[in-house]
């Protein structure tokens, strides 16, 4: 990888860890998830467009729109005012943010408990998921080394979960990643499935990954909820002569402002109706790809965090480029011994990448404001 292209990865990185930093700041009782995924999104708008100003051809911004799931939502959860969600006291808040610089990409993710009383510790099955999900991150950033498989890093993550009574949740997983390349060859599910193996490689000097460590206190089992997708992705290998001709004004506009990364559907369409009628037979012709909001099926109170990081295969063993935020306020009554397998592999180093300083923001981006008690209640609507 030459120097170019690394200042380009770490640049993204520097990017998302700010943004996530100031995004799970956020996430208090009383914040709607909407203004939370916007503020996020402006935010890597913003400061894409602040470095490497001498290449001003370059595409830049974001690498998947920030999402904002909570509690028994597993992923993907970015919805338009008119179906969001206002955070509770004691709400389990994952939110994920990518970047990318020339199509080079960094995605992170962290979890936060929305609460009045930050000293307060929690020691209830969140704190179990929420420890668990932390725990198999940092085990599995660990295993991205020359020599060690995919099926090795599945194996250490389901340990971890099971250790904490948890489940990996359906869905999530390692991918290698490229130049605009979100999925790459060597791309696998980090849940456990005989029926569906990894591929029988190992990790190579040079390959960057983004790990996707998403736990549950329940089964783990996704299914699609009630919400509509709001993200969505054009299949650039598809072709496909549209009928309607509001399909066709739909697409014509996703071509004109989209390029390969997700996008929100409501940036495209936002309220013509027009445009909104041409999604069904886009989506149907596989033109575009839609990211549904999965919620886990276990019935009772259900948890579910996730932590993300984007990690570098060097010679020298990984190389961490998002940094780890501080953990919640949480005791598991679970520990890892540290002679046991996983305490083993927590004691191997982890490089953390250094990374570069950002500028300040020509244009300042305001933080949203928590909603008044009474405007809260009547927005606050069933999360799953």
């Amino acid at each position: 990888m030459n120097n170019s292209i690394s200042t380009k990865y770490y640049s993204s990185s520097a990017i998302v860890n700010e943004v996530l930093r100031l995004a799970q700041g956020v996430a208090v009782p009383g914040m709607s998830v909407a203004s939370i995924c916007s503020y996020a999104d402006t935010l890597v708008d913003a400061y894409t467009q602040s470095i490497h100003r001498k290449e001003k051809d370059i595409e830049r911004g974001i690498s998947f729109p920030t999402t904002v799931s909570v509690n028994r939502v597993i992923q993907n959860y970015s919805p338009p005012l008119n179906s969001d969600y206002v955070l509770r006291d004691g709400d389990v808040v994952k939110i994920e943010v990518g970047a990318h610089i020339d199509g080079y990409i960094a995605s992170a993710a962290h979890t936060v408990v929305a609460t009045g009383s930050p000293g307060e510790t929690i020691a209830d099955r969140r704190a179990d998921v929420i420890s668990a999900a932390y725990f198999a991150s940092e085990v599995a950033a660990r295993m991205v080394q020359p020599g060690q498989s995919p099926r090795s890093l599945i194996k250490a993550i389901g340990l971890v979960a099971s250790g904490y009574n948890c489940s990996v949740a359906e869905d999530t997983y390692t991918c290698q990643i490229d130049r605009f390349v979100l999925a790459g060859k060597t791309t696998f599910a980090n849940r456990f499935n005989p029926d569906l193996l990894a591929p029988d490689v190992t990790f190579e000097t040079g390959e960057m990954y983004t790990i996707d460590c998403t736990l549950s206190s329940g089964d783990g089992v996704a299914r699609a909820s009630n919400h509509d997708p709001s993200v969505y992705q054009r299949d650039v290998n598809r072709q496909y002569s549209l009928k309607l001709r509001t399909s066709r004004a739909l697409f014509s506009e996703v071509r004109k402002h989209c390029s390969v990364f997700p996008f929100l559907m409501r940036d495209i369409a936002g309220d013509n109706q027009t445009l909104k009628a041409g999604v069904s037979e886009c989506v149907r012709s596989q033109l575009l790809v839609p990211f549904s909001v999965t919620v886990d099926k276990s019935q009772g109170d259900v948890f579910v965090a996730q932590f993300k990081l984007t990690v570098l295969c060097n010679y020298t063993g990984p190389v961490r480029l998002t940094r780890a935020l501080p953990m919640p306020n949480v005791r598991s009554s679970t520990a890892i011994p540290e002679t046991s397998e996983i305490g083993q592999i927590l004691a191997l180093p982890c490089t953390q990448a250094e990374l570069p300083e950002l500028p300040r923001l020509q244009t300042r981006v305001n933080a949203p404001v928590p909603l008044r008690a009474a405007d809260a209640g009547a927005s606050a609507m069933d999360i799953s």
